[in-house]
């Protein structure tokens, strides 16, 4: 593979429309619950899952990629990934979560622009140790497909959860 920065672009760019796309299959009534079935559909809401993404993003992978652009060590930013965090953000709607996920993954895309001289397998300190830009972006859309994939799920199946548990309840009722 020569050409890296459009290998990315690609990743990135299907990775963020297929994870918008899952999010957008769930019924938005669902978007702020914690779903049923937290074993196969997890513990968090579909939104929880967008601003976790989105700030994973914006506090490492952004940093990590401005880094190489640089030439500068990666310094880590504070990530605020616990419920806490989370608490003080769930008022801003699943549209500016969506929005705000957009727009950090924008911004790496347009920054791929600057990494083209790059040597994308050389090894540097990064926060997962002594990796090369190539596993750094890797990682991104990894995160987002892993993320991605739960809200498949949930936009799948959340509804015929709900009615097996129902009738469950229902029958068990009888």
């Amino acid at each position: 593979m020569t050409d890296w920065c459009a290998w990315f672009r690609y990743q990135l760019k299907a990775s963020a429309d297929g994870f918008e796309w899952a999010f957008s299959r769930i019924p938005s009534a669902f978007l702020e619950q914690l779903p049923p079935d937290p074993g196969y559909l997890g513990t968090w809401s579909p939104s929880r899952h967008v601003w976790h993404v989105t700030e994973y993003e914006r506090c490492l992978a952004l940093p990590a990629m401005a880094a190489w652009v640089e030439g500068a060590d990666f310094a880590e930013s504070d990530w605020p990934d616990d419920d806490e965090a989370w608490a003080g953000v769930r008022e801003r709607g699943s549209a500016q979560l969506i929005a705000q996920f957009r727009g950090i993954r924008q911004q790496q895309i347009a920054l791929l622009d600057q990494l083209g001289a790059v040597e994308w397998d050389e090894p540097r300190e990064t926060l997962w140790g002594l990796k090369p830009l190539s596993m750094v972006v890797t990682k991104t859309f990894q995160h987002t497909y892993e993320h991605g994939d739960t809200l498949l799920r949930m936009g799948l199946w959340w509804e015929e959860i709900l009615k097996e548990e129902a009738e469950k309840s229902a029958n068990s009722g009888s």
